[in-house]
Parts: structure tokens; sequence; C-alpha cells
């Protein structure tokens, strides 16, 4: 029969202590590590929650289910970079139009006011007939 002393007893109790505290350490680093990780998926999931429902409303929308729901249920296969560059387009164009519409009035009143003064040049020319005619009847 083996027989043990305290001494012995307590050089393994002293590497039982000494290897739980080693497994005890690891498993909390490991503990750390996956709340760390956990924190930095929360803040990235925040984030891009956040980032998504900015950019819904940003387009028109509550959020960023509202927005999917319009963009499955739409008649076309549109993407919005070619909707936004159209509406670019259209806009440069409305510019365009404008400028020339005012062109065009300003051409309009140009005209009516020409006209305007035809109209007093030919009543001064029949009042310069009438009065000669009429200066010419007296002296006859």
């Amino acid at each position: 029969m083996a027989t043990f002393s305290s001494s012995d007893l307590r050089a393994r109790d002293q590497r039982l202590l000494e290897k739980f505290e080693k497994e005890k350490y690891e498993y909390e680093r490991k503990i750390q590590k996956i709340k760390y990780r956990a924190d930095e998926t929360a803040k990235e999931l925040f984030d891009a929650v956040h980032r998504g429902n900015r950019l819904a409303r940003s387009l028109g929308f509550e959020n960023v289910y509202e927005a999917q729901v319009f963009i499955d249920s739409a008649e076309h296969d549109v993407l919005f970079r070619d909707c936004f560059s159209r509406v670019q387009l259209l806009e440069a164009q409305l510019v365009s139009e404008k400028k020339e519409a005012e062109i065009s009035q300003a051409r309009i009143r140009n005209l009516e006011d020409d006209q305007a003064l035809q109209e007093q040049v030919d009543r001064l020319r029949t009042e310069l007939r009438y009065v000669s005619i009429s200066h010419h009847g007296e002296t006859a």
C-alpha cells in the first residue's frame, strides 16, 4: 500500500491548482475575445441598420423594408443610379428649355414692339398723306 505524505499532497494540489488557474486564464481570455467580437459585431450591426435607414429616408422611404418592397414590386428593372442620372439629365434639359423659352418670349416682345412701332409709322404716314393732301387742297 502506498503512503502519501502531506508534502506530496501539497505538491499534487499545487500542480492541480496551477493547471486549473492556467485553464481558467485561457477560458477567461477566450471569453474576453468573444465579448469583444460580440461588441464589435453589435456596433457594426447598429451602424449598418442606421446607414440603411438613413439611405431609405434619403430615397423617400420610411425604412429599408419599405424601400425594398417598393423596389421589388417595381415593373421595371431600373437601377437607382440610372434613374438619378436620368433625372440630372432631364433637369439640365429643363434649365436649357427654360432659357430658350425666355429668349423666345423676349423675341416675341421685340416683334410685338416692332409691330406696334410699324403701326405707329403707318399711322404717321397716313396722317402725313392726309396733311399733305389737305395742304395741297388749300393751295390749289
